[in-house]
């Protein structure tokens, strides 16, 4: 009984990027088994009669790549057929699986490609539109390109050592340590999802000696002064600055509001002087009594679509796309702002939280108040939220915090 092997894409699995698994195919008594190679090709980047990669048009692989990977795959094929010639001579009848058994096991490792495999995480993300997250492994992705030089490695090749470099490679390109801390800390992410998606390690855990915590920064507010000059300042020849500013203030005003819930604000989240959401990043969900200074911004920048504040309108981009330009844009125009008043504080979107969390503290609120109010997740929070405080006493903070008169 002859038994074929044959290179192939897996058409019956279509990644979320359009590629496919790329297999080896082995047929023996007509007893079928696929093997995963761990590269994942799109349809035109392979040709199927000579059963190699090729240089397709929209290929993400370099030319360097494809020579590898055809390498590599031709030594694979070739283990395949002398593992079938010694089954052949050493016994008189076999299975299928004992033609891949030994190099499954053998070869198990090698499964696994960083970078094709971060590609594969980030259609994942993307498809659970988690775009943030996402976006953090595109980032990563293309730090550990460059690191890299283009080329991709094994998952096996991440150990101590590699960390160790890629470290040095960041601190050298002149990243603060922060920036590292968070590279490092996607990568860890990465890194587990593949052993938990069947990748088999060996060695000590790479990043046990990581610096994945990312260090403490002064995290300055805006004295109640400085609120004053920001909320007197004539910006009527200015609108883009003027809007910002007010976005800003609309941020204070609505107990700290994070600038990606003030963007996807909606009119419907405001029902009888009421306004309640769901806070991005924590899922919280916060309830703000609608304040006169907050209802005079709204009204100013009323739309005409379903957004509070006209910054969602391209059909073309997505809302998370909208909202990372409009984010540099505005705190662009803050950088401006500041120095026009002299604020020494760097004014960004995210100052406004701090700033309304320091005020309140400086009112007497208590922690568990001002938490709740910014929506902030822990297990103490969890116990005062069981307890259903009475969001009136928020509302009490939030009128005294927000009067700048």
């Amino acid at each position: 009984m002859i038994t074929s092997v044959r290179l192939m894409l897996n058409k019956s699995r279509r990644l979320n990027n359009g590629s496919y698994p790329l297999v080896f195919q082995v047929i023996h008594e007509r007893r079928k088994k696929l093997m995963y190679t761990g590269f994942r090709i799109k349809e035109e980047s392979f040709d199927e009669l000579e059963e190699k990669i090729i240089d397709g048009v929209d290929s993400t692989f370099t030319t360097a790549d494809v020579a590898r990977m055809n390498r590599e795959l031709r030594k694979i094929k070739n283990r395949i057929r002398a593992q079938i010639r010694h089954l052949e001579r050493s016994t008189e009848s076999f299975t299928v699986e004992d033609v891949l058994a030994q190099y499954i096991h053998k070869n198990v490792r090698q499964q696994f490609y960083l970078l094709r495999y971060i590609d594969t995480q980030i259609d994942r993300k993307k498809t659970l539109k988690k775009e943030g997250t996402a976006a953090a492994y595109r980032s990563t992705r293309l730090s550990l390109a460059k690191f890299l030089n283009g080329s991709d490695i094994r998952m096996s090749a991440i150990d101590l050592r590699f960390i160790r470099q890629y470290e040095d490679f960041l601190y050298n390109s002149g990243v603060t340590g922060n920036t590292v801390s968070y590279y490092l800390r996607n990568l860890r992410t990465l890194y587990n999802q593949a052993v938990t998606d069947g990748y088999h390690p060996h060695g000590e855990y790479p990043f046990a000696k990581a610096q994945t915590r990312p260090a403490k920064t002064v995290k300055r507010a805006l004295t109640r002064k400085d609120l004053q000059a920001l909320a007197n300042l004539g910006l009527e020849e200015m609108p883009e600055l003027k809007f910002a500013r007010d976005l800003y203030l609309f941020s204070f005003y609505a107990q700290g509001m994070a600038f990606v819930d003030i963007v996807l604000l909606r009119k419907s989240d405001i029902y009888n002087g009421v306004l309640t959401y769901s806070r991005h990043k924590s899922k919280q969900l916060i309830r703000i009594a609608v304040t006169p200074q907050m209802q005079e911004l709204m009204d100013k920048y009323e739309t005409e679509g379903e957004y509070v504040f006209p910054i969602i309108s391209e059909k073309s981009l997505s809302e998370y796309k909208q909202y990372r330009l409009s984010l540099g844009r505005i705190n662009r125009y803050l950088k401006k702002i500041a120095v026009m008043i002299d604020i020494a504080v760097p004014l960004t979107t995210y100052t406004a939280r701090h700033t309304w969390a320091t005020l309140a503290r400086d009112y007497g609120a208590p922690v568990s108040v001002i938490s709740a109010g910014l929506g902030h997740t822990s297990e103490e929070m969890t116990r005062i939220y069981l307890k259903e405080f009475d969001v009136s006493q928020l509302d009490k903070v939030n009128s005294m915090v927000t009067n700048l008169s």
